[in-house]
């Protein structure tokens, strides 16, 4: 678990913004109300009771709206409040959100090379077969696997990244909505893969009971997601490059990911925390953001290319100490089914 003290944590609950008039007025003053009151029920141990860790302001469209972390005091899990629909979540998705490459990407070499890290993981366990990519945004991952060995499927609830997808996979390979909406046949798949998409559900238990009706016995899932308990987490607090608000709806550690998995059937296989070019990535637009919050644009960049030779030797010591910024998994079905909360 991430302490306290490492955020910037102002319990200030009553000076949140709102949007508009008539966006979460109700929900953000019932919250600011009393402190530790919160309208979710944790979707891993159904606990009501949470503690306030974090609260960070987010721009968009001209407005700053109010965002806390609340972490679960029963099993620690930790969510975003207020949770957005996906509707009012689109404007925070703009183009650059979908980084480097962008939706005009359309050479395959670049997408194979891009994706490597992640097909590498895949073949690690399997070779071929049926594949689903939850939350497949543009379909990079899908176009970097081999189609001769791989049936490819996506589901993907954003238009635009759909519509690049589709596009390129085929409108029948692509659905464009949530997985559990899709009503794919049960026992389709032999894998199914969440590459930076399960800490974007608001319903991760049903999400993975339902990945777990569509997969043949003895398939896998996937997993890569941020990791709250890494270095880069505790250090940066709000400045945490994965912390992505109000994107991610929750936040897990290598603890409440594999409590989660456990209660749907599956067992990990194999937990690792990242470390190379992804978590290098992480650390210095972490680092970025805290210098420019603090000395203002122009200042943090300065100080930042001044200290940027100093990123890799840091990054290669906080990993190794304090675990990479983000978590790879492949956990096996072992029992499809799993209902109720886990006491």
């Amino acid at each position: 678990m991430i302490p306290e003290q490492t955020f910037s944590i102002r319990y200030n609950f009553g000076a949140f913004p709102k949007m508009t008039a008539h966006k979460y007025e109700n929900s953000l003053e019932e919250q600011s109300a009393t402190p530790g009151a919160q309208r979710l029920t944790c979707p891993l141990c159904g606990s009501l009771d949470a503690q306030a860790i974090l609260e960070k302001q987010v721009e968009a469209a001209g407005a700053t709206v109010g965002f806390r972390l609340w972490r679960c005091t029963a099993c620690g899990l930790v969510r975003t409040e207020p949770q957005l629909t996906p509707h009012e979540l689109e404007p925070f998705y703009a183009e650059e959100y979908w980084g480097v490459g962008g939706i005009e990407a359309t050479d395959e070499n670049w997408i194979r090379r891009d994706q490597r890290h992640r097909t590498g993981f895949l073949r690690r366990f399997r070779s071929e077969g049926s594949v689903l990519d939850v939350g497949c945004g543009l379909g990079f991952f899908l176009r970097a696997l081999d189609p001769k060995h791989w049936d490819r499927f996506g589901v993907e609830p954003m238009p635009v990244p759909y519509r690049q997808a589709a596009w390129s996979l085929g409108s029948e390979r692509v659905h464009n909505g949530d997985l559990i909406a899709a009503r794919l046949p049960s026992t389709k798949f032999d894998a199914i893969t969440f590459w930076d998409s399960l800490e974007h559900l608001p319903n991760p238990r049903a999400v993975l009971q339902e990945a777990a009706r569509l997969l043949r016995p003895g398939g896998i899932v996937v997993i890569g997601l941020p990791n709250f308990g890494s270095y880069q987490a505790r250090h940066f607090g709000e400045d945490w490059f994965g912390l992505s608000l109000p994107h991610h709806l929750y936040h897990y550690t290598s603890e409440t990911l594999t409590r989660l998995l456990g209660t749907c059937g599956f067992r990990v296989r194999i937990m690792e925390d990242r470390t190379g070019t992804e978590n290098y990535h992480g650390l210095k637009h972490s680092l970025l953001n805290r210098l420019m919050r603090r000395h203002g644009r122009g200042g943090g960049r300065m100080i930042y290319y001044a200290a940027k030779p100093f990123l890799h030797p840091w990054g290669w010591i906080s990993t190794r100490v304090g675990g990479g910024s983000s978590l790879q998994v492949c956990a096996e079905l072992v029992s499809p089914g799993s209902a109720g909360f886990s006491s």
